[in-house]
Order: C-alpha cells, then sequence, then structure tokens
C-alpha cells in the first residue's frame, strides 16, 4: 500500500513503508526455503544421471574399441577394486589406458548390485571380445545392472542394464520400475 508522504515544503513523495517491504521479503524468504528441497532433489537426480550416462558412453566406447581394434579384447576395471572410486578402459594385452573416470562422489555404485565379478566374488571388470559380446573374468556372457544412486538424497538412483549382447540401457525404478526389471 502506497502512503504519501507530507515533505516540510508541501510536495508529497509516495514510497512503501519498512514494514511494507520486510513483509514482502519475508514472504519471498519462506517461498525460497519451500523450493531448497525439491532443487536440491533435482540436482542429486542430475548429477546421478550424469554420471551413469557417462559410464554407459565409456562402455559403448570400449565394446566399439573391442569390435573394431584389430582383434584386441578390452576391459572396464574399476579403480582400486572399487566401482565408486572410477574405472578404467584398457586395451587388455598391452595394458593400454584408453579412458579414465575418476571419484565420482557425490554419486557411488552399490558395489552388491553390479554383479561384475568373477565366480569368487574377486577381479570385478567387464570385458568385451572381439564380437563386442560383454564377457565376465570366467569367461561367461555378462547380462547384469549396476545401480548408482546419491549419496545424500534418498531414493535417487538409476540403473544402467547390460544386456549379453553388449547393449546398454538405463532406467529409473522410481519411475518405471517395469523397464529396470
Amino acid at each position: 500500500m502506497r502512503t504519501p508522504i507530507q515533505q516540510l515544503d508541501d510536495s508529497t513523495v509516495n514510497g512503501y513503508t519498512l514494514l511494507e517491504m520486510m513483509a514482502v521479503v519475508a514472504i519471498v524468504a519462506i517461498m525460497a526455503s519451500m523450493g531448497a528441497p525439491l532443487l536440491q532433489q533435482q540436482l542429486a537426480r542430475r548429477e546421478v544421471e550424469n554420471v551413469a550416462r557417462r559410464f554407459i558412453q565409456h562402455a559403448q566406447f570400449a565394446r566399439q574399441a573391442a569390435l573394431f581394434g584389430d582383434g584386441l579384447a578390452v576391459q572396464i576395471i574399476p579403480v582400486e577394486q572399487q566401482w565408486s572410486r572410477g574405472w578404467r578402459v584398457i586395451q587388455t594385452e598391452m595394458q593400454l589406458v584408453l579412458l579414465s573416470q575418476g571419484d565420482i562422489a557425490p554419486v557411488e555404485i552399490d558395489e552388491r548390485s553390479s554383479g561384475f565379478a568373477g565366480p569368487n566374488g574377486q577381479h570385478k571388470r567387464i570385458g568385451f571380445d572381439v564380437f563386442g559380446s560383454a564377457k565376465s573374468q570366467s569367461g561367461g556372457f555378462v547380462a547384469n545392472r549396476m545401480v548408482f544412486r546419491h549419496q545424500h538424497a534418498q531414493g535417487v538412483e538409476r540403473h544402467a542394464i547390460l544386456s549379453s549382447g553388449g547393449r546398454w540401457r538405463l532406467c529409473d525404478p522410481n519411475q518405471d520400475s517395469r523397464a529396470c526389471r
């Protein structure tokens, strides 16, 4: 509400009172505090999505490198045997690092659900042979998933699902549980 202010020289100046300005600032602060958790949730979703897509891009690169790499196999191996610390794409015979990804915090990969371990739980890796097929350490076909989660936002996750033919798909179990089977 504008209130005219009487000045000494009989002219009036229109303006807002301090109380009105404080009320507007309080309303804006309340609205901002209500929207902050939604913004944090959206940022967490975006971080998980970016890391999962980067992993899939590196896996697709590894598959292509195996298909067109003069008969040389390619692997994706976790850094220090932990996927959440990052991964490397290596050409197996020469141990040549083709791509690498460092620590992915605050995103983590659920180690129990990745399933890319050997028969005794060691030697986690995903290998691609010269036909582009994904193979486990023991030589069997891999058809499994990796679950990417956010460390600070509950319920934010993406599943990267690998078929035995080396094709990946990404799904959100909260939005489409049927596609994440």
